[in-house]
């Protein structure tokens, strides 16, 4: 019987977060330094990396290229991570791989988020793919995925996340994603606040990296048919994306300007058609999503801190969806996310409200956590229900009296309600 090198793998969740590379590059020599052999597009940002992520390496997949996309969480299962032109990686891959991984290791010490970064990269190196995009899993500078040397490297927008460890102003989360810069490497910057590009300015001076940003060398705006017209080197119209939700255009133009770059450095030639046919087939499951079961319309969104709240807002608000049941279950690693003033932001559209605990491998904000955030919050405590586990609210969310259900949160959090709706599913 084969060995299920998976468990090892998931013995090191509760390892915590350890930012940092000196792990990362040894345990990458150990491996042969698979990442020094391909080619790389490097993605970091509070919000929309993933999607931007997502969209870029399918438009590449469409001209032709043999592309590897490193993502992370993952919504179901670890596979989804690793994927190699939309394919995620076998089952019996992923364990062969694993394994090589922990005879090389040995007694050495990793954390999670290393041991899967240097899988996706002995994996992308072994499949000979033709460039890959890498997601940032937390900041930049100190972020295991940071030993690249990419292209053209993105930072999709800049937020409150992960305090404890980037940094408690957004001047200092801003430096840490600053650092996946690097010398003589086109950077792509998405929409920021005006205050802050002085700080990716200064690295762009520093580096003699050119930087191209979101409003000043690239644009793009929703037309009257709901669809995307872009304007950077090239100009396309009525672009239709297959993820909703209006922060998708940000994370859209971030792509499109990196894919400019890469056609200057001659890796492609870009074919609006293939473009058109790449963006029609994108998907991101877990992004403004639209589920119907019985009679329920069942919007999900891994909106997962206080940027995430606010963009999701907008988009609801566009779309007129509102009188919803908000079903809702956070993560809170470092103990600092404002998840009170990330509920006050959408109980204004709920007409009923449930606060989840759920199973994580990450620490949640728990049922007393909720109760003494609602303390100190304004609001009318008669609609808002507090629910043990996540199968008690699928459950009690599909016999509500409500026909729009808004479930949001963590991908853990969303991940798991999906996994219990999903038997469901009529």
């Amino acid at each position: 019987m084969r060995k299920n090198y998976l468990d090892w793998l998931n013995s090191y969740q509760f390892h915590g977060i350890k930012p940092g590379l000196k792990r990362i590059k040894e345990i990458l020599k150990r491996l042969g330094n698979p990442h020094q052999n391909f080619v790389t597009v490097h993605i970091a940002g509070t919000n929309g990396k993933g999607s931007t992520s997502a969209i870029l390496s399918e438009i590449l997949s469409q001209h032709g290229l043999k592309v590897g996309l490193y993502t992370s969480p993952h919504l179901f299962r670890i596979n989804e991570r690793f994927k190699v032109n939309g394919k995620e990686i076998e089952d019996y891959k992923l364990n062969e791989y694993l394994k090589r991984i922990k005879l090389e290791l040995k007694d050495y010490p990793a954390t999670y988020f290393e041991i899967t970064t240097a899988l996706a990269f002995l994996y992308f190196f072994e499949e000979k793919v033709d460039i890959a995009v890498i997601e940032c899993g937390l900041g930049g500078r100190l972020d295991a995925t940071n030993v690249i040397k990419p292209e053209v490297s993105i930072i999709t927008s800049i937020g409150w996340d992960h305090t404890k460890y980037l940094g408690n102003t957004l001047e200092k989360i801003a430096l840490e994603k600053a650092g996946i810069m690097k010398k003589e490497t086109p950077c792509v910057l998405g929409s920021v606040s005006e205050n802050l590009i002085p700080i990716f300015q200064k690295k762009e001076a520093l580096l003699n990296a050119p930087l191209y940003v979101w409003g000043r060398d690239f644009s793009i705006e929703l037309n009257k048919k709901g669809n995307w017209n872009y304007k950077g080197d090239f100009s396309f119209k009525d672009l239709k994306l297959n993820l909703k939700g209006l922060y998708q255009g940000n994370n859209l133009s971030c792509a499109l300007k990196a894919l400019e770059i890469l056609e200057k450095k001659r890796f492609l030639k870009i074919s609006e058609e293939k473009l058109k046919i790449a963006l029609a087939k994108v998907k991101m499951p877990g992004r403004y999503e639209t589920l119907k079961i019985k009679d329920k319309t069942i919007l999900i969104d891994t909106a997962h801190n206080l940027d995430g709240f606010i963009a999701l807002k907008a988009s609801l608000i566009k779309d007129n969806f509102k009188g919803f049941l908000l079903v809702l279950g956070i993560t809170n690693d470092d103990g600092e996310k404002p998840f009170g003033k990330m509920l006050e932001i959408l109980i204004p559209l709920a007409r009923e409200v449930y606060l989840c605990q759920f199973n994580s491998p990450r620490k949640i904000v728990t049922l007393e956590d909720w109760k003494l955030a609602l303390k100190n919050l304004q609001l009318n405590l008669d609609k808002v229900k507090l629910i043990e586990n996540c199968q008690k609210a699928v459950k009690m969310s599909l016999e509500s009296n409500e026909k729009n259900i808004l479930v949001t949160g963590s991908i853990y959090f969303v991940g798991e309600y999906l996994k219990y709706l999903k038997p469901l599913k009529l």
